[in-house]
């Protein structure tokens, strides 16, 4: 019983401890970037810890009599979201574990938003490996893409163009496409800009090198491959969580 005892206490606390981080970091993520609807994803897990500790612990203390197959049925449903999330996960890590080829005939940058006139951060990060990856092979061409939204002073090509210029990258290489307004917009208008047979490597952040390979793939690229930028550590959360949803979205159930 003590045993028991024990394990109740310590699953209490594992929820616990997972609702208050769960509120906390949305707390931080709306005072650092602002109310974006997937971010209310986490004030919806804390809330179902706080639900689950409840009827766990009404059922623990004989208070509710839960039948044994809803508990099995249960227990099945979260064993198996747990794996899908295992295997999702680790197909995104390795897919920004394999390296971009080197000498590549272009490189397009995908845009990733602006404050005003400035890259937001995730943004800065693939200027900075774009502008490492151009000074190592001269002659690359890069393609910025990214339009201009509603918030934003100028198109994020526009942004990404004057970022490589000021890390040195001459404007005679770069090529500007600032119609696009999604991942698969951006690789589809970037590809008119280009010759057939062409070698090119795709300048995301990490967590996302997978899924816009296998977009690149359903637009025709062929001689693909992918650069990782650094992440912005805090929004690894974020950005993970639902990189694997997109997955499902575009890459099992397309």
């Amino acid at each position: 019983m003590k045993k028991k005892q024990r394990m109740h206490k310590c699953f209490m606390l594992f929820l616990l401890v997972a609702a208050i981080f769960c509120l906390a970091y949305f707390v931080m993520l709306l005072n650092r970037v602002g109310a974006h609807t997937f971010f209310f994803v986490f004030p919806m897990i804390a809330f179902g810890c706080f639900g689950l500790m409840f009827a766990i612990d009404r059922q623990f203390k004989g208070k509710w009599k839960i039948p044994g197959k809803w508990i099995l049925a249960f227990r099945i449903l979260v064993g198996t979201g747990c794996l899908v999330f295992a295997v999702l996960l680790g197909v995104i890590l390795h897919g920004q574990s394999v390296g971009p080829e080197t000498e590549a005939d272009y490189i397009v940058v995908l845009g990733a938003g602006l404050r005003g006139d400035r890259p937001s951060l995730v943004l800065q990060y693939r200027i900075n490996a774009a502008a490492e990856y151009l000074q190592e092979n001269p002659d690359t061409t890069a393609i910025v893409s990214g339009g201009q939204g509603p918030d934003e002073w100028i198109s994020e090509a526009e942004a990404m163009r004057l970022g490589l210029e000021a890390k040195g990258i001459s404007g005679d290489r770069i090529i500007l496409e600032d119609a696009s307004t999604s991942t698969e917009e951006n690789l589809t208008y970037s590809k008119k800009l280009m010759e057939d047979d062409v070698s090119v490597v795709i300048v995301t952040n990490k967590f996302h090198v997978y899924r816009a390979l296998h977009i690149a793939g359903e637009c025709g690229y062929t001689d693909v491959s992918g650069l990782g930028a650094d992440n912005v550590s805090w929004l690894n959360p974020t950005n993970y969580l639902r990189e694997c949803l997109a997955v499902v979205k575009d890459v099992v159930l397309p």
